[in-house]
């Protein structure tokens, strides 16, 4: 059996399709936790730059 290059861009586009609806679905779970994310990576950054 050989993974042609439409497999491959049918899981890619499977994926993408799961993260967009998964995303919508957990809008403000996904916010508060992208401003988590993004709100420690600063300090960590701040601090090891220091």
């Amino acid at each position: 059996m050989k993974i042609t290059k439409r497999d491959i861009n049918v899981f890619v586009l499977g994926m993408l399709a799961f993260l967009a609806f998964e995303t919508i679905y957990n809008w403000e779970e996904s916010k508060s936790e992208f401003m988590r994310g993004w709100n420690d990576g600063g300090n960590t950054s701040e601090t090891k730059s220091k």
